[in-house]
């Protein structure tokens, strides 16, 4: 149901053009508030008119309206940074006040100390005349002579007593210098004693060297680690380190023991090899016969352990074994087996190869499984111990943390039963590397080698033929007995650091006498220079006491004729003293005004940088405005430009509004229209309301149908005729999630309802086909046609319509299909540009938004 508030504003534009068009003239003159509720409330209103029914209809589209809600909040921001800047520039106009008024205080103080500051240098200049006349010259010549010989005298004194402590010093200076020599010697001596000590030392530590033997056989015991974990593997660097018991990770987690990359270098257990003194074997190059039954033998080693924690007996492996396992490398060679993919043990080859080996008895001797892994062999050098340490982790790997694999190889190494019930009287094994040469698989290029781990079952209760052949050159597991090594003899190497420590000292020894000659040589110089500077110290001590006695002399001589002036001038004396002492009084108040002229300037000036501080801010804050000002221009035409797209923006929705408005005498009707939302179907639901007034039929028909959650095409109609205005309005509304294109046109009828001109908008259309799917249904019950054009819910008269753009329209469809709206003229829009009207215009629109409020809040 459309708000009441739209056509309460309806009817007052209707009513009061004049002074809605005033009211936005005054609104360019500066009143946002007047512009802010004249969009609003245009906004409130049916914004869309539309002249015929080809065009499509207007609608202010999702987007639209966030753009105008956009810059109707740039505006606000713009207007309370306006406020915002004004009301700083007051406070920053008053705190300048404030600072003006105490700056002229401040320049009156300068002024004040100025003026006392001149009273007081005036007397100083006064005091200083006064003591000039009083001042006796002959008495201040033999003052100032007394004065000059007393100063003499004092130097001369001072210059005896610098010579004497020089003379003193030069004394000590030659001492010392004598006894400095007399150590450096001893010094000397001793480090040459000690040079030589060095060289006999070296030569003995050299001998001792070269008769002790450079290596020795060492034999280091085992000490098997314990696995480690993934962030924290246990590093093998020698065989002694490797273990012969297979044991748990400490702390295996679940996602440890079901991961599919136990295989992976060093999870439980890292090759370092810093004491690996085990074969080598070149890449490119196989393993030796030896090599691979030692492999074997330490496989045997932690397999049994294995099977010894479940309580089983040991696996056998032997020579006549390997056979077996040799016939498994021959057939898959023959099948051209790939390296990751198991034996086939069901071929025929595999049978006659168990018959020989097994002495004919082929039925007492099945295949138990298999497991298998590439080796590291052929990616480059590679010792014995890095393949025992690979070895060693993939079988941790296989018997504790199988999870991903089924727990298949677990179950393998654990293997004893005949078939699938009987318990086997014994299990083989037989451990054998089949060798790819075209086996690429990580991209090197490099060749691919496979450990195969193939179990052999003997079958209970046989006659022991073919373990007696299985038996033959039996493997013994792998012990761990440390590892010998021929290394450097300790003796050998104690011998040789001690003779380089030998040659050390001996070079220390040898610049240790060098630097005792060096400094005896210097305490000898010394001692020389030493004694010329006492002899020189002792002549300038002669000198100066023969001038200090002529000094004295003189002194005596002055003050002598001091005391004679005095006498002569006693009274004039007095009279001169106290001059002197008012100007000195005099002076030092003078210096204490002139303090307080600095103090009161340094104030001033501090003021009249914060005045100046003060002006700048203001200044800063009327260009800032300026920027306000302008920005809030710019943001006011985009809100314009905003909100005229959203008044001519295209919708994508198919229905109609139509307004009339009947002015007649009698009565006075008002019929609000249909409002469906949410909608799948075509359907309207209207509503009548009807206000007779006697000698005045004035008809407002309002059909308003939004469809604003359909997808299917509904229909709003939406009328109001106006006879009596000599103006029709058809105002087309818009509808949501509607493909039809929008055509919207403007007509304008004067009198008897001719087609007087017409206004067409730009038609746009969201699909190539009109007829979309959801515009293909129809409302049988209605007689709404859903097309691209405009329907008639209340008729069965069905409007064909258009996807087209239409730009003109006869008066036989005008007349059957729409009820044109009145349009905006060109005394509509020269009213929009009066401004002499503007005063009146706000003041009828106060009015009419007053009314506007009672009615939609009444």
């Amino acid at each position: 149901m459309e708000k009441r508030a739209d056509k309460v504003h309806f009817k007052m534009f209707k009513a009061g053009k004049f002074w809605l068009v005033s009211g936005i003239a005054l609104t360019v003159l500066g009143s946002t508030a007047v512009l802010n509720t004249n969009v609003h409330a245009d906004e409130i209103s049916s914004t869309q008119v539309s002249a015929n029914v080809g065009d499509s209809n207007h609608a202010v589209t999702p987007q639209n309206t966030n753009a105008v809600d956009d810059a109707q909040a740039a505006v606000d921001q713009d207007q309370d940074d306006i406020a915002k800047n004004q009301a700083d520039t007051a406070n920053e106009q008053n705190h300048h006040d404030e600072l003006a008024e105490q700056t002229a205080g401040k320049q009156q103080d300068v002024d004040n100390a100025q003026k006392a500051a001149d009273t007081a240098n005036d007397q100083v200049k006064n005091d200083q005349q006064t003591a000039d006349n009083l001042k006796p010259d002959e008495y201040t010549d033999a003052q100032n002579a007394a004065k000059d010989a007393q100063q003499n005298a004092d130097q001369a004194q001072n210059d005896v007593d610098q010579a004497t402590a020089n003379k003193n010093q030069a004394q000590h200076d030659a001492d010392q210098a004598q006894k400095d020599a007399g150590q450096a010697a001893k010094d000397r001596d001793a480090a040459a004693k000690a040079k030589a000590d060095a060289q006999n030392k070296a030569d003995a530590a050299k001998d001792k060297a070269d008769n002790t033997p450079a290596t020795t056989n060492v034999h280091h015991d085992p000490h098997p680690v314990k696995p480690g974990s993934q962030t924290k593997p246990s590093e093998i660097n020698s065989d002694a380190d490797l273990p012969t018991d297979l044991v748990e990770p400490d702390g295996l987690t679940d996602a440890e023991k079901n991961q599919d990359h136990y295989a992976s270098s060093d999870p439980w257990y890292k090759y370092v090899g810093a004491n690996d003194t085990s074969a080598v074997i070149k890449a490119g190059t196989h393993l030796t016969a030896a090599q691979q039954k030692e492999l074997a033998e330490y496989a045997l080693a932690l397999i049994n352990s294995f099977r010894a924690q479940h309580d089983l007996k040991p696996i056998l492996m032997s020579d006549t074994v390997q056979q077996l396992g040799q016939a498994v490398i021959d057939l898959r060679v023959k099948d051209q087996t790939e390296a990751g993919v198991h034996t086939d043990t069901n071929s025929s080859d595999l049978d006659d190869a168990i018959n020989r080996v097994a002495g004919g008895n082929q039925y007492d001797v099945i295949s138990g499984g298999e497991n298998l892994y590439a080796s590291i062999l052929e990616n480059g050098d590679v010792t014995m111990l890095q393949l025992k340490v690979q070895l060693l982790q993939q079988l941790t790997g296989m018997c504790f943390a199988d999870g991903a694999w089924d727990w298949g190889h677990h179950d393998n190494f654990l293997s004893h039963t005949y078939s699938s019930s009987d318990e086997a009287d014994q299990v083989y094994m037989s451990f054998n590397l089949q060798y790819y040469l075209d086996g690429i698989i990580d991209g090197t290029g490099l060749n691919d080698v496979t450990y195969l781990f193939d179990f052999w079952v003997a079958r209970t209760g046989t006659d022991g033929e073919a373990e007696k052949a299985l038996n033959n050159g039996l493997y013994t597991a792998y012990a761990n007995h440390g590892y010998d090594a021929t290394e450097t003899n300790p003796a050998y190497t104690q011998a040789v650091n001690d003779y380089q420590n030998a040659l050390n000292q001996l070079s220390q020894a040898t610049k240790a006498y060098q630097q005792a000659n060096y400094n005896y040589n210097n305490a000898q110089s010394s001692v020389k220079a030493a004694n010329n500077s006492l002899t020189n110290a002792s002549q300038a001590l002669k000198d100066t006491q023969a001038k200090l006695q002529v000094a004295q002399t003189k002194l005596a001589d002055a003050k002598q004729t001091l005391a004679n002036a005095a006498a002569k001038y006693a009274d004039q004396l007095k009279a001169y003293q106290a001059a002197l002492k008012t100007l000195k009084a005099d002076q030092a108040k003078a210096a204490q005004l002139y303090q307080a002229l600095a103090d009161a300037k340094a104030a001033l000036a501090d003021h009249q940088q914060a005045l100046a501080d003060s002006e700048a801010k203001i200044q800063q804050l009327k260009d800032q405005l300026k920027d306000l000002e302008a920005k809030l221009a710019q943001d006011e035409q985009a809100l314009a430009d905003a909100k005229n797209n959203a008044d001519n923006g295209n919708s994508d929705n198919n229905s109609d509004n139509h307004d009339s408005d009947n002015n007649n005498s009698g009565d006075d009707a008002d019929n609000n229209g249909s409002d469906d939302h949410s909608s799948d179907g075509n359907g309207s639901d209207s509503s009548h309301d009807s206000d007779n007034d006697s000698g005045n039929n004035d008809s407002d028909g309002h059909h308003d149908a939004d469809n604003g959650n359909s997808d299917e095409n509904g229909s709003n109609n939406d009328s109001a005729t106006n006879n009596n205005s000599g103006h029709q309005d058809a105002d087309h509304s818009h509808n949501s999630d509607s493909n039809a294109g929008n055509n919207d046109a403007n007509s304008n009828a004067a009198g008897d309802n001719q087609n007087q001109g017409s206004d067409t908008s730009r038609s746009d259309a969201d699909s190539d086909n009109a007829n979309d799917s959801n515009q293909e249904s129809s409302n049988a019950a209605n007689g709404t046609v859903n097309q691209a054009g405009a329907p008639n819910s209340q008729n069965n008269a069905a409007v064909a319509s258009t996807n087209q753009p239409s730009t003109s329209l006869d008066d036989t469809d005008y007349k059957s299909n729409v009820q044109p709206r009145l349009p905006q003229t060109d005394e509509q829009k020269q009213g929009q540009k009066m401004t002499l009207l503007g005063i009146v215009g706000i003041f009828l629109s106060s009015l009419g938004l007053v009314s506007t409020y009672k009615r939609k809040h009444g």
